[in-house]
């Protein structure tokens, strides 16, 4: 009998000690009562601090993965775009003739989760036209960082921190990788990169998705700091966007490569950056009147400045400046066939002289397009560009028309496309017309 109790004792002490530990191992070595568990509880699940193995898996298009599931996962991926233009400038059919070979894109992608499948994050270091200049960034920058960012998803419910894309025109935000012509319009209105928090929120699954960004104003890549200033310093960036897909899920991806069933994609978007310290030439200025480096966000402001020039109007030598921008979309594809439609418009606004003191660029694009069951596409889009709207302007119009060939050979991480545009610019008194040839092989894995 006191054997018996002996071997009962010790068998009792391996199952609560194997009970213990597994346990343990299920909740990561979190201490009872901790703020890290007080935080899994929080988000709903646990916070692993410690992966038991790893599997390792490569898929097209989204890298070479480590992962312990439920714990960690690392995925590293690549894609290079090598390209060659040409072109002729009617003004000038002599010297302005040229061409170019080049690497239009070169990027390395590391995402993946960490802790819970729940926190995600991304970073996408870049290199764009043979190192000269860098999504999101200035224009002198060679290498950098286009997306770095990481957040927190759980049901419908979706928080995002970092540089990424300001969420606004449709074309901008899909992907370069995943384009039907060798690049986007050439004449645009696009908003770029810049620091935030993005909220999403899908109350419809697959059906519909809010979303709310709050930036920094800065730009993306950019090391200068309005902490550094002691003036009006409300110049915040807000962006809402709302996305409907009736229809089921309809990813930023141009083109209907599977040939499958109706799909249905209609968004719009709203922008505003306020209260703006700027100067006649649309610049806005630190403490000591210097330029205050923007990334790429001074592309907006330059365009605002055309529309101004074009109407008539300027600006006082400083001034308070405010700009929205507005945009819609529509896509649609079925069996092969693709359609996609957008307009944006940009207005600033001086609030010094707010009864005339406004301009406004419109953009608007019809893009459509047909890809055989054995991957080759045929398409064509159409753009204008109205530098200066209103009823003084005496702007310039730039038409683009663009004829597109490709062959997908593994859907948009192996393909190579062709693409003729004419892009011809009407202004008063003497028009312009450029002939564009692209053709491009990109290889993404």
């Amino acid at each position: 009998m006191k054997n018996l109790l002996i071997i009962y004792l010790l068998l009792t002490g391996l199952l609560l000690t194997k009970t213990s530990y597994s346990n343990e191992d299920g909740k990561a070595n979190i201490d009872e009562g901790s703020s890290v568990q007080k935080l899994s509880d929080t988000l709903g699940t646990n916070l692993n601090k410690k992966a038991k193995d790893f599997n390792i898996s490569w898929k097209a298009g989204k890298g070479l993965s480590f992962e312990s599931p439920g714990e960690f996962k690392l995925s590293i991926g690549a894609r290079i775009q090598a390209r060659y233009d040409t072109w002729v400038k009617s003004d000038d059919p002599q010297d302005g003739r040229g061409n170019e070979f080049g690497t239009r894109r070169l990027q390395m992608t590391f995402a993946g989760y960490a802790y819970s499948p729940s926190i995600f994050y991304k970073y996408v270091f870049n290199s764009d036209k043979n190192g000269e200049e860098i999504a999101g960034g200035t224009k002198e920058a060679g290498l950098g960082i286009e997306d770095a960012f990481f957040g927190y998803k759980k049901g419908m419910f979706k928080i995002t921190f970092g540089q990424m894309k300001i969420p606004f025109d449709i074309e901008e935000q899909t992907s370069s990788s995943s384009l039907e012509f060798v690049d986007r319009s050439a004449k645009r209105l696009i908003w770029e990169r810049d620091h935030g928090v993005k909220f999403d929120l899908s109350p419809i699954k697959n059906k519909v998705k809010l979303t709310y960004y709050l930036g920094s104003g800065t730009g993306g890549n950019n090391t200068e700091s309005f902490f550094k200033q002691s003036g009006n310093t409300d110049d915040h960036i807000h962006a809402y966007r709302i996305d409907l897909t009736p229809l089921g899920k309809y990813k930023y991806k141009q083109g209907d490569l599977k040939g499958g069933d109706l799909k249905i994609g209609i968004g719009a978007a709203y922008v505003t950056w306020n209260n703006l310290s700027v100067n006649a030439a649309y610049e806005i200025q630190n403490d000591a009147g210097n330029d205050f480096v923007k990334g790429k966000l001074d592309d907006i402001l330059d365009k605002l400045e055309i529309a101004f020039d074009n109407s008539g109007q300027t600006t006082a030598a400083s001034t308070d400046f405010d700009v929205s921008a507005l945009t819609y979309d529509f896509r649609a594809k079925m069996k092969g066939f693709a359609y996609e439609f957008n307009y944006s418009k940009i207005t600033g606004k001086d609030q010094e002289n707010a009864a005339v003191g406004k301009a406004s660029t419109d953009f608007y694009r019809h893009q459509i397009s047909y890809t055989s069951p054995g991957g080759y596409m045929i398409g064509y889009r159409y753009s204008l560009l109205d530098e200066s709207t209103g009823d003084n302007s005496n702007g310039d119009n730039f038409i683009e028309q663009s004829y597109g060939l490709g062959k997908y050979f593994v859907g948009h991480n192996l393909k190579i496309q062709a693409t003729y545009i004419d892009l011809k610019e009407e202004k008063p008194g003497d028009d312009a017309d450029d002939d564009i040839f692209m053709i491009q092989a990109q290889m993404k894995f």
